[in-house]
């Protein structure tokens, strides 16, 4: 099932990121090196990628809740649950590591999900550096540390696999591509090895 949390928040969100990079492209003179003058537009760019990042991760708790609602909870368990939840989230303003973390162990009972945030040539605990240096990026962009820090423009890209035409095994990829994270249009897990024999 295609998260709601992707495709209602992340996306969206992460589309003014992408309106910024053209903006960037356009302002551009040409001419190699520093392009002076747009750095306050790479700012921004931070900026708006980890509202995002905390923006997709506030929904897909409430999506993630939405889901694991029993048919007839328990008397009052289950408002309980949820204003607990609700509270958590309006808590919720630095999407770092260690409070996604704790979010998602006591809202759903997910524990350690940095441990799943890994691409090609990144590691864990490299993803969970990464998202540091840009958590330390974004405070001292939103606290007006001076000098500003200088951020340099990049584009962002996630490596995707992509099956075999043919293939029976959906885990087998037939080659795996860089894929702009604004052109992803869903996510869908992998199957696990109970739904793959069903």
């Amino acid at each position: 099932m295609p998260s709601h949390a992707f495709t209602d928040d992340l996306q969206q969100l992460l589309a003014e990121s992408a309106e910024l990079e053209t903006a960037h492209a356009d302002l551009r003179t040409g001419n190699p090196g520093r392009q002076y003058g747009l750095a306050a537009l790479n700012r921004a760019e931070v900026v708006v990628c980890v509202s995002a990042w905390e923006a997709y991760v506030e929904q897909l708790v409430r999506e993630s809740l939405q889901i694991l609602h029993p048919p007839t909870p328990p008397h009052g368990v289950w408002e309980a649950l949820n204003a607990f939840v609700e509270n958590q989230l309006a808590r919720f303003n630095t999407p770092s590591r260690e409070n996604v973390r704790v979010l998602l162990q006591q809202s759903i009972g997910l524990p350690d999900i940095h441990l799943a945030w890994t691409w090609r040539n990144c590691t864990s605990p490299q993803a969970v550096d990464r998202l540091a240096e840009v958590m330390r990026r974004r405070h001292e962009i939103a606290h007006g540390v001076n000098p500003r820090p200088i951020i340099h423009l990049a584009q962002t890209f996630i490596k995707i696999g992509v099956p075999e035409p043919n293939g029976t095994d959906p885990l087998i990829c037939d080659y795996t591509e860089y894929v702009p994270l604004a052109q992803i249009t869903r996510l869908e897990p992998l199957p696990t090895a109970q739904t793959q024999g069903a």
